[in-house]
């Protein structure tokens, strides 16, 4: 008959053993990467390429879910409702933030509502304009929309996007009058611009029509210039100090995801983001790799929360 110690001392090694094979469970299921974007924007590229890191790190299959809609809110509800253990994350971008400035009446609030996991990357916007519009700086622009108020046009991404935020908000620093023309992308907007039907956008990728001479590029909304167009000065550089936009794309999990788990996901980011591969792909992206810890992305999102309420005030933008 086996003694009490002797049976305790089963008992700790079979809880051991258990915890061990759970462990080993855990980390080898499947990491579901939410995406609220369709298939093949910008995003959606930057998610499956830290996916494709991630995976080589933690010796797991990734897989993304391409959830759009709703101004990316069919995506977030799906992970804040999944099991926090680190198997469903969302990687998503600055629209994150945004969603309680543009929906006022929803119950959202993006500090709260999932738990940061990792900043990707940060990314400025470019501003393009006509090939034939008389400017080829942003002052000669502002003061060209001055002098000729309500005949110039901007595209945005949509009511209440980032670039529709960006347009107005370049309205009110500067006292001009642009009509803004809604698509339900930029990519629309920017072939109207290069086929001279739409007189400026703001874009971040217009390399391709850029290089081939299609669109003129007067600035960048970044704190630093783009690395793919290094001689084109921030819009801070020529004078609007105040007009500095730049989102960021990152990692969510569910509220309550353990920290161990957390902690291992935003390692296995890190990693990924020092790969040279992964580093020559963002610069050709025009994105700046970031990395570092989850906090981060935390102080970001909050700091962008109130960016884009005072630029709704400044602008008097309503989405009631």
């Amino acid at each position: 008959m086996m003694n009490f110690r002797k049976a305790r001392r089963w008992v700790v090694l079979a809880a051991a053993a258990f915890a061990v094979n759970l462990s080993a469970h855990a980390q080898s299921t499947v990491v579901k990467v939410v995406v609220p974007f369709p298939a093949g924007g910008v995003t959606d590229l930057i998610a499956r390429l830290l996916a494709d890191g991630m995976a080589k790190q933690l010796s797991q299959t990734f897989i993304i879910e391409n959830r759009p809609g709703a101004g990316g809110r069919i995506g977030i509800d799906l992970v804040a409702k999944a099991p926090p253990d680190g198997s469903t994350i969302l990687f998503t971008n600055s629209s994150y933030s945004i969603l309680p400035v543009v929906e006022p009446k929803i119950s959202f609030d993006p500090t709260k509502a999932l738990t940061p996991v990792s900043m990707v990357s940060t990314y400025g916007l470019q501003m393009l304009v006509r090939n034939d519009l008389p400017v080829n700086s942003l002052p000669e622009f502002i003061d060209f929309a001055k002098k000729n108020p309500g005949k110039l046009s901007y595209g945005s991404a949509g009511m209440g996007s980032g670039t529709h935020f960006g347009g107005e908000y370049l309205k009110s620093l500067t006292g001009t009058v642009l009509v803004h023309i809604p698509y339900k992308s930029t990519n629309g907007a920017l072939n109207d611009v290069a086929g001279g039907q739409l007189d400026f956008v703001l874009d971040g990728a217009a390399k391709t029509l850029v290089d081939a001479g299609k669109v003129k590029l007067i600035a960048v909304t970044g704190s630093k210039r783009d690395a793919r167009f290094p001689n084109t000065p921030t819009a801070a550089e020529t004078g609007l100090k105040e007009y500095v936009m730049e989102s960021w794309a990152g990692f969510l999990a569910p509220p309550g995801t353990p920290q161990p788990a957390i902690d291992r996901l935003n390692r296995a980011a890190a990693a990924t983001l020092q790969d040279p591969a992964v580093q020559k792909r963002f610069a050709e992206l025009g994105m700046a790799p970031e990395g570092g810890p989850a906090s981060r992305l935390g102080g970001m999102i909050k700091d962008e929360l109130a960016l884009y309420r005072k630029m709704a005030k400044d602008a008097d933008l309503k989405f009631e």
